[in-house]
């Protein structure tokens, strides 16, 4: 194992414009009553929760309060308990719900400071393997590639192992290279290494062989090369992918005592959001963390673990009180959120789940209307239905943002899209393309990810993007004649330029490239928005655009002036490349008023007045292809997602003949209406009169 330096935000300096790591002896104390503020808002259960010293999980249902527990709980830490912000160690899933806990501490706290170490697993672990890269085999001021770029290193080594576009030879594989991702993905989730993967799928195979589990066996090994020759181009680019940011930190405290000791010995108290949907690694960064002391606070709910497909798994949470015998469990069960029938029908459906942890939702508020359940002949008609009743409740006073459509598959998002756009609703597709995975946005960071690091190997990939855009004539072999001198030579593609065997055209143009490049990055006088516009300017890029006959031309280009304007809230290239990186969300994704559209996973987190649950049908939801207690969860999840109206659909045939599905035949006939409650409405006027 490698040696470290006894400051553990050693080369940490691209991170000084947030909130410092340590407290000084000169820090103001927050006021002591803070705690006593925040209780008066809180139920006696959250209050117990938040004041609880040793560990604990709290065991808190949908639309329960769980973030101003947990936030009142830091509150206590800092307020009651004294104990320093920068020796509290919290973590969250997204980067908005670290920044919606930092706002409401600070607020609650008067205006001083938030744990400086809160934010999300990734984003806490790349701090602390920017601290010590060697553990990773990084020089400093590595970078951290997203997921685009992570596929195309792979692609390049499945291209060099003669793979092809059949990873592991399966010319009937959907998508071979996002497969192979998957699965290096995986090994990283689990902490494989790319020295241990061979022996690890080896084993795996042996089991399955005598399980007679099909299982297959090329396409594993397949990954097991590929990701040690992809591991090994990372680190020559200087490099790390998102699964590396906790790989290597937390293989580091579980193999080296002194390395976790340091780290553990940091923090006096953690606290973790969404427990339910912890990984491998994930949970043994936390436990390493909490090795010491064991003062750990878990907020979660088993009722919501819906992510098992991408490596979460239940069992963590379902175990606390194994892992931290001393720990206690307080329920939330109060819901803030729904109506009465809502919330009835919900807890109907999970109630059939007998491994839970166990809890029953109520509320305070008034039963409300009955959840809708309504039976069309087909898609088409299912979507025009749909339509109409959200007219309706237009013309009765609802905003369209406070309406979503949520279904189980992305496929079925299309029939909707179509009739919102006849019937001119506007409307968006939550989960579309981010801000930062725009073609244009990416190449801008490209570019500046180039003049940061021109003659380093590290910028080689943003190279490869944008050497071509727009065309210099950097096709196939002009771009091997590139890479073949720079590994001649050992140097970066972008200086590789200046000696490769190339046509004439394309050499003059290429020299060009670099030259503007290297001009703009020289200049020190720039601010980064300013050195931004000017590469964008100089290489042709936004002339690109601005020349295109494409509709989205328009759009792109705003998107580079957005880029241009949030650069302005950035000191370095580092800063703005890292925070692109680490990034989940556009901003002001949702400040307009629409319609939502999104799978139920993307609805996890979010409610709405008006819910309509589509095609719910046998072999669409629950699905064929899915685990059979979490898609139990995910219709639990679906349900609580709304507060006033829930409408549930269904369709006699889609892509073939149709039942309802099971979950429809769960909630009890008190609480849910056939039809529309408006149909109803009017044939109960007509009887009355």
């Amino acid at each position: 194992m490698s040696r470290f330096s006894d400051d553990p935000l050693a080369g940490m300096e691209e991170w000084d414009r947030f909130e410092p790591c340590f407290d000084e002896p000169s820090e103001p104390q927050p006021p002591a009553d803070a705690f006593e503020t925040v209780a008066r808002t809180l139920t006696p259960e959250q209050a117990r929760a938040a004041s609880h010293t040793g560990p604990i999980l709290v065991l808190a249902g949908a639309g329960t309060g769980k973030t101003s527990t947990l936030t009142a709980a830091v509150v206590h830490r800092i307020a009651v308990d004294r104990i320093p912000a920068s020796r509290i160690l919290a973590v969250t899933f997204t980067n908005k719900a670290a920044a919606e806990m930092a706002a409401r501490i600070r607020a609650v706290l008067d205006g001083h400071a938030a744990p400086s170490w809160l934010g999300t697993y990734h984003g806490l672990a790349a701090r602390q393997l920017r601290d010590a890269p060697e553990i990773a085999e990084l020089r400093p001021n590595f970078d951290i590639v997203d997921a685009d770029d992570s596929r195309r290193f792979v692609k390049r080594v499945m291209k060099a192992q003669d793979l092809g576009g059949e990873e592991g030879g399966d010319a009937n594989a959907r998508d071979p290279l996002k497969i192979m991702c998957n699965r290096i993905a995986k090994f990283k989730d689990n902490l494989i290494t790319p020295s241990g993967a061979a022996a690890w799928v080896e084993a795996k195979i042996a089991k399955a062989a005598h399980s007679r589990e099909p299982l297959d066996v090329y396409g594993l090994r397949a990954a097991a090369r590929v990701y040690a020759d992809y591991q090994r181009a990372l680190r020559e680019a200087n490099a790390t992918d998102f699964g590396d940011l906790l790989l290597w930190p937390t293989l580091a405290m579980r193999k080296d005592d002194a390395y976790r000791a340091r780290w553990a010995s940091r923090f006096d108290w953690l606290a973790a959001d969404e427990y339910q949907d912890v990984n491998f690694a994930q949970y043994s960064w936390l436990k390493s963390f909490a090795s010491q002391h064991g003062r750990i606070f878990c907020v979660g709910d088993d009722d919501q673990a819906i992510y098992g497909w991408r490596g979460s798994d239940i069992e963590y949470i379902r175990r606390f009180r194994q892992d931290f015998p001393s720990a206690v469990q307080i329920r939330l069960e109060e819901n803030f959120r729904s109506t009465g029938h809502i919330l009835a029908a919900a807890n109907a459906v999970i109630a059939r789940d007998k491994k839970r942890l166990g809890k029953t939702l109520y509320t305070k508020k008034e039963q409300g209307d009955r959840l809708e359940i309504v039976a069309y002949r087909d898609a088409q008609a299912e979507a025009a239905g749909v339509v109409d009743e959200i007219l309706a409740r237009r013309a009765e006073g609802a905003s369209w943002q406070d309406i979503a459509i949520l279904y189980r598959a992305s496929f079925l998002s299309r029939g909707f899209e179509e009739a919102l756009m006849r019937a001119r609703i506007p409307h968006v597709i939550v989960g579309d393309v981010g801000f930062y995975q725009r073609a244009e946005i990416k190449d801008a960071l490209a570019l500046l990810r180039l003049a940061a690091t021109p003659d380093d190997r590290q910028s080689d990939e943003a190279f490869r993007r944008v050497i071509n855009e727009p065309r210099r004539g950097f096709g196939a072999k002009a771009m091997e004649a590139v890479e073949a001198e720079a590994s001649f030579r050992n140097v970066s593609l972008l200086r590789a330029l200046d000696t490769a065997e190339l046509p004439t055209k394309c050499r003059a143009a290429g020299l060009l490239f670099a030259e503007q490049v290297r001009r703009i990055a020289e200049d020190r006088s720039h601010t980064l928005a300013d050195q931004i516009s000017l590469l964008l300017d100089a290489t042709g890029y936004r002339a690109m655009l601005r020349d295109s006959k494409a509709e989205s031309s328009e759009d792109r280009l705003e998107n580079l002036q957005e880029l241009i304007a949030l650069a302005g809230e950035f000191h370095t290239a580092r800063e703005l490349l890292d925070h692109a990186a680490l990034a989940t969300s556009r901003p002001g994704e949702d400040e307009t008023d629409r319609v939502r559209l999104m799978t139920l996973h993307k609805a996890k987190g979010l409610e709405f007045p008006h819910v309509f649950l589509a095609a719910w049908e046998a072999g669409v939801f629950p699905s064929d292809y899915g685990d059979g207690e979490e898609e139990r969860r995910l219709a639990y999840v679906a349900l609580t997602r709304g507060m006033r109206r829930v409408s549930i659909s269904y369709c006699g045939f889609r892509r073939g003949f149709g039942s309802p599905s099971p979950f429809v035949d769960d909630i009890p006939d008190e609480h849910c209406i056939r039809g529309r409650l408006r149909d109803a409405e009017r044939r109960g006027a007509r009887r009355a009169r």
